[in-house]
């Protein structure tokens, strides 16, 4: 497949700077597309550049910038369109998690999750979902979590963003889908990424395993356009897909005793 001729000219990726972000940028690039990488960290983002440039003969486009500032969003939309980045797929990647007992963590930095993991990606999807549909092509993946399908003691407000990138994707699957546009909710398991250092939680051991970046990206780019959401890992979905026959009581004591250290 020409993913050019699919989704556009140019993909725009935020979170771009480490673990599935880096990832989606090394396999969309080797599928021929311009990337637009958005990050805080310009100095690895720079480095990123170098590398991708130099090996798919691409031309990759760099935003130092923190989406969470107010009008950053906006700033990005004004830049890509004196550009001219035609941004046939959007990759929604930015974000974070916490891990702990909800009143023992820091409410700012849980209502700077929600800004990151809910309001970033629905205002980007807002700004550039308007020329996909015009042009009768393009393609956003979200990034949910196995944590999206059922309420997650120590992840509590982490879980509870993922469940809206999961019912949004989906959503949208559905409403854009006879658009022309492909959009997918990606719901890894524990993977090998910054993540679980980051939310403070390094030393768990997953009941699925550890999932690669590499295969993760490519199941959702493989499943980009036939299906609304995946999971990544057969011990992954099995444990989603039991939740839906677990009583609510009953799913919440067992992630409480997985997930408590």
């Amino acid at each position: 497949m020409d993913w050019k001729e699919k989704y556009g000219k140019t993909a725009l990726i935020t979170g771009a700077t480490g673990g599935l972000g880096s990832e989606f940028a090394y396999q969309l690039a080797e599928k021929g597309m311009d990337l637009v990488l958005v990050a805080r960290r310009t100095d690895k983002l720079i480095e990123i550049k170098a590398s991708l440039e130099s090996k798919f003969k691409i031309q990759v486009h760099l935003v130092g910038l923190d989406l969470t500032e107010k009008g950053a969003i906006q700033k990005l939309g004004t830049e890509a369109k004196e550009k001219k980045w035609e941004i046939g797929l959007l990759v929604n990647n930015a974000g974070f998690g916490t891990y702990g007992i909800f009143p023992e963590l820091d409410l700012e930095k849980e209502l700077n999750m929600v800004d990151l993991n809910v309001r970033v990606p629905l205002e980007l999807t807002g700004i550039f979902v308007s020329d996909m549909v015009k042009r009768k092509k393009g393609g956003i993946v979200f990034l949910g979590s196995v944590g999206s399908y059922q309420p997650t003691p120590f992840f509590a407000n982490y879980s509870a963003t993922k469940a809206w990138n999961l019912m949004f994707g989906e959503a949208l699957y559905g409403e854009l889908k006879p658009k022309g546009i492909d959009v997918i909710c990606l719901t890894p398991g524990y993977t090998r990424t910054e993540f679980q250092s980051v939310a403070g939680n390094k030393d768990q051991k997953p009941l699925a395993g550890w999932s690669e970046p590499k295969d993760v990206v490519g199941r959702a780019l493989r499943f980009l356009g036939k299906k609304p959401s995946t999971i990544p890992g057969f011990m992954n979905w099995l444990l989603a897909w039991s939740i839906r026959f677990t009583p609510r009581k009953m799913a919440i004591a067992t992630a409480y005793q997985l997930l408590k250290k």
